[in-house]
């Protein structure tokens, strides 16, 4: 909505309370709940939001990256504004960070998602972007998490069991403004997938967000919890984010496919650029798109997409549909529900862009480049990649480097069960 018409909603009376939330490096939501007479009078005013930097780089613990900041401000961004249906008389609305003197934040990943969105227009170009996330519905078993049902993939079994909890999710979606196009049973226990219609790239990341938001707490509702995590069981399947990625002129029309293509495929050479430039960065946009250590244990599965290249075959990571000239979208299936959707979507266009500057080419059905092993590798390789660093911002990337290099100190020190029971009697 627009900001008028966010401030006639708290003046309607149907809002009392409205929390404030921005996105941090990591992609974690942060936020405080305003009354609303406050928010109002910061909504009229044109104010923002004070908050303390150390919240934006925050890591996986919660502990700052640095020992001092400055003060940041949170500026609400009327159009991601929703009243969220489940809860009594409270909104929440999404922000673009700053400096107190106006100067944007080089470390709000809203803004650079801004920004890189409207240096693909300068060449004549926008996206519409189609996320389709994995999760896992769990309940607790006398203090062990476990799947919430034994559905297998893809049976109505597991719709049937969690037929309540899917439909409040979609119905509170809907509520909210999120288009939700299909949901399924997944491969795992108690996995489910579900697939929003698309949108721009700034839209449909705060669909993400919203719906990661709305998934957990209406999991909560029914005595259950949603993790997003990318492999919580070693025997059970991981969960990944599909992306559908459509290349459009700024104008709306179409640009992913022409039917004269001499390769025989029907896709345009802008689309051949672009995600040629894609392939060029795969390896660096892999840190960001699987951001944890355990990202990469899904990468040992079978079903799991391993060719560093775009083809038809399932198995590549930039995937051709096999209803290309109908969806006009390619399947980007190097993702999990992870990844700070915002810097990655950037780190994508920044590297189409490099594509289409450079009028590269792509070979279609070949395996170009070798993906990352583990977080450690992908994370050398964003380090080494200066010029997708100087698109995304030194700094923002220093941080989220430096808050991945603490995440891997911390687990290579912790002593696990699996070292316990293989090593303890070791040499008896």
């Amino acid at each position: 909505m627009s900001k008028t018409d966010l401030i006639e909603t708290l003046k309607s009376g149907r809002v009392d309370y409205v929390r404030v939330e921005f996105i941090d490096v990591l992609g974690h939501v942060r936020g405080r709940s305003l009354r609303r007479a406050e928010f109002e009078r910061i909504m009229t005013q044109d104010l923002g939001v004070p908050y303390a930097e150390s919240l934006v780089l925050l890591d996986f613990q919660d502990r700052p990256l640095k020992s001092r900041y400055e003060d940041i401000i949170a500026i609400p961004d009327p159009q991601s504004f929703v009243i969220i249906p489940y809860l009594e008389r409270t909104a929440r609305v999404l922000s673009f960070l700053s400096l107190p003197d106006g100067t944007p934040l080089k470390y709000c990943t809203r803004t650079l998602l801004q920004k890189a969105n409207s240096k693909l227009e300068e060449h004549g170009y926008k996206l519409e972007i189609s996320f389709e996330p994995t999760f896992y519905l769990l309940k607790n078993n006398d203090g062990y998490l476990e799947p919430s049902d034994a559905g297998k993939a893809f049976s109505p079994e597991g719709l049937m069991d969690q037929q309540s909890f899917l439909r409040d999710v979609i119905k509170y979606l809907e509520l909210v403004g999120v288009q939700v196009e299909m949901i399924n049973k997944h491969y795992g226990p108690g996995q489910y997938e579900i697939t929003f219609s698309p949108a721009d790239v700034m839209v449909s990341s705060d669909y993400l967000i919203t719906a990661r938001e709305i998934i957990r707490d209406v999991a909560k509702l029914y005595n259950k919890i949603a993790t997003f995590m990318p492999k919580p069981f070693s025997n059970t399947p991981a969960s990944s984010m599909d992306i559908y990625v459509t290349l459009k002129k700024t104008d709306g029309s179409d640009a992913t496919l022409d039917p004269n293509d001499p390769k025989g495929i029907g896709l345009s050479k802008a689309t051949y650029s672009f995600f040629g430039g894609i392939l060029e960065h795969l390896k660096s946009i892999l840190a960001i798109a699987s951001p944890t250590i355990n990202s990469y244990k899904r990468f040992q599965e079978i079903i799991t997409p391993s060719l560093g290249g775009m083809g038809f075959e399932r198995h590549f990571l930039l995937r051709i549909p096999s209803n290309v000239k109908e969806s006009r979208s390619i399947e980007l299936r190097l993702a999990d529900p992870l990844t700070n959707s915002y810097l990655l979507l950037s780190a994508i266009i920044f590297a189409g862009i490099e594509g289409l500057e450079k009028n590269l080419d792509t070979d279609v059905n070949n395996e170009m480049t070798t993906p990352p092993r583990d977080i450690r590798e992908a994370l050398g390789f964003l380090e080494r990649d200066s010029s997708l660093k100087y698109s995304l911002g030194e700094d923002l990337v220093r941080a989220f480097l430096d808050l991945k290099s603490k995440e891997i100190e911390d687990y290579e020190s912790f002593v696990t069960d699996w070292e316990r029971e293989a090593y303890l009697k070791a040499g008896w």
